[in-house]
């Protein structure tokens, strides 16, 4: 293949006696006119391979069969009202689902990301994701009788919002601080962090204010409540964990790898209510007379029902199977929550839970599940620690086409998730292979320490252990083995090609840093020390360096396709851009194709866009594993 022109610059830096060359430092500028040709050179050369590609337009219809009905995704209840997105509008039922307001109608470039009904349900805080960015998420308060926007605030990032129950407050996060907002204006109620510091806010029983901060992406947090009644001052808790306030104001702290609950007053010793379990802890619910936990283990959801006394169990919730509930809230019923629940072969769905029983039923009609196999393993590590591994199949036997899928990051577990894209892989007749490497949460803190910072190489080593046991196995062939992943994932599944280019036949990656020696210049990069290290560091930029994909680029590697969106404010595209022209300069085993989503960010392109994306992407590892499609 012939690669549109990228010249080599004679640019280097010395970081703790180490030189390090960066021939397309050129490429981090995406003003300047060499930088746009290259990438309209680069456009039009994957488009025209993509396009010709056989099986694109298959996976396309698939896809659209696939694609679950949007709006099972949630549905939120405010007083008698009860709301949901779908098709791109928000919406309340009203003998019948009535378009309260559009996304288009807040911004013509607009995606509803969040919404926060207000207790009533006359009000809704509406907050979009414009043009993909993600670095202003401008929030807007919706008349719900009207669907006319009767205030806009700007710059909220994803602020939680939590409304006071008379519907003429609430309170938020922007910037670096926790607001309490009303028709007048802002009050700061906290903000002592930096511009790298994290807030997260809960309003319990009207009354008590729970402020979470955490540094950048670290791990441990500061907690503090404050009485809203009192109007008293955030209090500190001398205690790393999430906290729930129950009715009488007593402090439940969730201690999430222990899978235990705390009870106290902050001021006096935490008694143990729940005792520790071997799952992962992800936080609690309450209801009039119950305490329901949701905990993972290996990322498989469970809920389990408790005495809020005594602690005492009294009910394993009955989910639907072995997936994932990704968030629990109040009905009508005091005693009944509302959940979402998804799985490898089940669409998103919501579901009832009667906390006086543990009986588990849904919401409307129950989804109909994709006919997959779904099996789960574990395997030897490099250095003997075990590794859950999940396998999606088709029921063919031998050897087959395969995707590994990797995360493994930043404490975030591998969780059964409805991915359209990896199930028509597997009724096309391949096979998916997540694997929860090292880095990501799926056994607790302690599994995210292991492949973090300095340790990350353990969550390499990892990914390649779960290779070699596939091919060992017989689940698939080198020739026949791809890996995938986005964000952290792209990152481990490039560098993961880099260093054993012969090990797989093609690497795909999304939305991924690559250059780790300058990642904290971009983007979110700089809230990111805590989980790659600081070059400034002399060993962790060794391990940096060690792994880096960008620097460590030889001959010999696998096909690649290296997908970004050109308004991606976590991770710059630029390191996409650099990594795709190191790759397209050195010799290797297939062709190398840079993609850029326009008007993208983050988290890639719904709708046209995103639906050929990814059937462009399955063809191209189609292409390169043998998958005859």
């Amino acid at each position: 293949m012939s690669y549109p022109k990228a010249r080599r610059d004679a640019v280097s830096e010395t970081f703790h006696g180490h030189r390090v060359t960066d021939p397309y430092r050129w490429l981090e500028d995406p003003g300047s006119e060499d930088t746009r040709r290259w990438l309209r050179d680069q456009q039009s050369l994957s488009v025209a391979y993509l396009e010709g590609l056989p099986g694109r337009q298959r996976f396309d219809r698939m896809l659209r069969d696939l694609a679950p009905p949007g709006a099972r995704a949630s549905v939120k209840y405010a007083g008698a009202r009860r709301f949901r997105v779908a098709e791109g509008e928000l919406q309340v039922w009203e003998a019948g689902w009535r378009t309260v307001v559009a996304a288009s109608g807040l911004h013509p470039d607009a995606v509803i990301a969040r919404w926060h009904p207000s207790p009533a349900g006359s009000l809704v805080a509406v907050q979009v994701r414009v043009a993909g960015a993600e670095d202003t998420t401008p929030l807007s308060l919706v008349d719900v009788a009207t669907g006319q926007v009767v205030e806009s605030i700007p710059d909220t990032r994803y602020s939680p919002v939590e409304w006071r129950a008379d519907e003429k407050s609430f309170f938020y996060t922007r910037g670096a601080g926790v607001h309490h907002h009303t028709a007048g204006g802002d009050e700061p109620v906290t903000g002592e962090g930096s511009a790298t510091t994290r807030y997260h806010v809960a309003l319990w029983h009207d009354r008590w204010l729970v402020v979470t901060a955490r540094d950048g992406t670290a791990r441990a947090r500061r907690t503090g409540v404050a009485d809203v009644h009192t109007g008293g001052r955030v209090r500190p808790l001398s205690i790393d964990a999430d906290v729930a306030v129950d009715a009488d104001g007593r402090l439940l702290a969730v201690r999430g790898d222990l899978g235990q609950v705390l009870a106290g007053d902050g001021r006096g010793p935490w008694r143990v209510l729940v005792p520790e379990d071997t799952s992962v802890l992800l936080g609690v619910t309450l209801t009039s007379t119950r305490l329901v936990a949701r905990r993972h283990r290996d990322g498989v959801s469970r809920m389990t029902v408790h005495d809020p006394a005594t602690g005492a169990l009294l009910a394993e919730a009955g989910l639907p199977g072995e997936g994932t509930v990704s968030w629990v809230r109040p009905t009508g019923d005091p005693e009944v929550l509302a959940f979402g629940y998804a799985s490898w072969d089940t669409p998103p769905s919501v579901w009832h839970l009667d906390a006086l029983s543990g009986r588990v039923t849904p919401y409307g009609q129950a989804p109909a599940c994709v006919d997959v196999e779904v099996s789960r393993h574990t395997y030897r590590s490099a250095d003997g620690t075990e590794v859950p591994l999940t396998i999606l199949s088709g029921g063919e036997r031998g050897p087959r086409p395969t995707i590994l899928a990797v995360y493994g990051g930043f404490g975030v577990p591998a969780r059964p998730a409805y991915q359209p894209d990896l199930l028509a892989w597997v009724l096309s007749g391949g096979r998916v292979a997540v694997a929860g490497v090292r880095g990501g949460g799926e056994r607790g803190r302690r599994w995210h320490e292991e492949g973090r910072g300095a340790n990350k190489p353990a969550a390499l080593a990892d990914l390649h252990a779960a290779g070699d046991w596939l091919v060992r196995h017989g689940w698939t062939s080198r020739d026949g083995l791809a890996l995938l992943g986005g964000s952290n994932g792209g990152l481990l599944a490039m560098a993961a090609a880099v260093q054993r280019p012969e090990a797989y036949a093609v690497v795909g990656s999304a939305g991924a840093p690559f250059d780790m020696i300058r990642y904290p210049r971009w983007g979110l990069g700089e809230a990111w020390r805590e989980e790659y290290g600081s070059p400034e560091d002399p060993a962790e930029f060794a391990a940096l360096l060690g792994y880096s994909p960008y620097h460590n680029v030889s001959g010999g590697h696998p096909a690649a396709i290296l997908i970004t969106g050109s308004n991606d404010t976590r991770v710059d595209p630029l390191h996409s851009r650099k990594m795709a022209a190191r790759l397209q300069h050195a010799p290797g085993r297939g062709p190398v194709l840079h993609y850029s989503i326009e008007g993208a960010g983050h988290t890639g392109a719904g709708g046209e866009r995103g639906i050929w994306r990814s059937s462009a992407a399955l063809a191209f590892v189609a292409r390169h594993t043998g998958l005859a499609v």
